[in-house]
């Protein structure tokens, strides 16, 4: 599909540059459309075909939910590589997580406060901060800073190893699974069929492949145009555009009360991130930076991330520390901007 609209869009540039641009403009736009709404499909209907088979609700939950809900990211992270944009994935990692952080959460708390007392699991806030260190370490000390296929393994063993633990310990919370079966009992509706969900978990995979061969291809048009670096433009445009279904469930979460899902969420989010599609992307790869100081991203990357870990241990966030988030959002995306752009 990338190359498809390579040869369709790029001659326009030599007729009318002014559409040309409305055209590289329309295809971000319509990729992050697809992405929105084929992510939903994928997940609603991977779920229900789960259920189906007579898997618990828990675990329907808290993977196959869990991963459909990041196929946006994968996804684009795919069609980065497949077009040889290494530094799209990698801005689009760092700069989700940041996003999902800073925006965010920081948008959810100017709604309505959020207690985080046994929100999250110690287990789960260990694991994302070990992970996001990791990560970090990885990309400033492995060799001309690229992240291939040894630590792309183990990043996919992680998060592996992760599923089965969190699985295996949700299975045994009465009151967990009491809530993902009451997910699983709306999933099983009359109205939904197995033939039929089979069919719109074709569908949804199209629609994300085809959102992101549309997303990508607009962004490193417009990334070669503007003559910055691709990771600037993973780093805000694809960030923020593949975090808006995270943003529009933050924001139900918050008026419904449901305040530990929602930060349950945005850890998982950020883990998978990390671990999935940077494992992916590692073994297909291998990605690295090509951003004069890259160390500015890692290092918001790790603030916005210890700044999360440390409100988790039992704090009662209110708006205030909304605007601190919001705050340390801007600033990390102006500091990317202004030092390497």
């Amino acid at each position: 599909m990338y190359e498809l609209l390579d040869s369709w869009i790029t001659p326009w540039a030599h007729q009318s540059y002014g559409l040309y641009l409305c055209v590289l403009t329309l295809c971000i736009i319509t990729g992050f459309f697809l992405l929105t709404k084929g992510g939903d499909w994928l997940s609603d209907h991977s779920s229900n075909i789960a259920c189906q088979l007579g898997i618990p609700p828990v675990v329907v939950g808290l993977t196959i939910v869990s991963i459909a809900t990041s196929t946006p990211e994968l996804f684009t992270s795919l069609s980065a590589i497949r077009s040889d944009s290494p530094g799209l994935v990698l801005g689009n990692i760092i700069g989700s997580n940041i996003a999902n952080i800073g925006l965010i959460l920081g948008i959810a708390l100017l709604l309505g406060n959020i207690s985080t007392k046994g929100a999250v699991s110690q287990a789960q806030r260990h694991c994302l901060s070990w992970i996001t260190i990791g990560f970090c370490l990885a990309l400033v000390f492995l060799p001309r800073g690229e992240l291939g296929m040894i630590p792309g393994t183990l990043l996919l063993v992680f998060i592996v190893l992760y599923l089965i633990f969190v699985s295996f310990h949700a299975l045994k919370n009465k009151s967990a699974n009491k809530t993902f079966q009451e997910l699983g009992q709306v999933e099983n509706s009359p109205a939904s069929s197995l033939l039929i969900s089979i069919i719109m978990l074709i569908l949804a995979t199209l629609t994300l492949w085809l959102g992101s061969d549309s997303l990508v291809y607009g962004s490193k048009s417009l990334a070669l145009i503007a003559g910055v670096p691709e990771e600037l433009i993973g780093f805000t445009l694809l960030a923020i555009g593949t975090s808006l279904p995270e943003l529009a469930a933050s924001i139900s979460l918050i008026r419904k009360a449901q305040t530990s899902m929602l930060l349950g969420n945005i850890v998982g989010s950020n883990l998978f991130n990390l671990s999935l599609i940077g494992g992916l992307a590692g073994v297909m790869g291998p990605i690295c930076s090509g951003a004069p100081y890259p160390w500015i991203d890692y290092l918001s990357l790790l603030l916005t991330t210890g700044i999360l870990i440390y409100w988790l241990g039992g704090k009662h966030l209110v708006k205030t520390h909304g605007i601190i988030l919001l705050c340390l959002y801007l600033t990390a995306s102006v500091s990317t901007w202004l030092l390497n752009a």
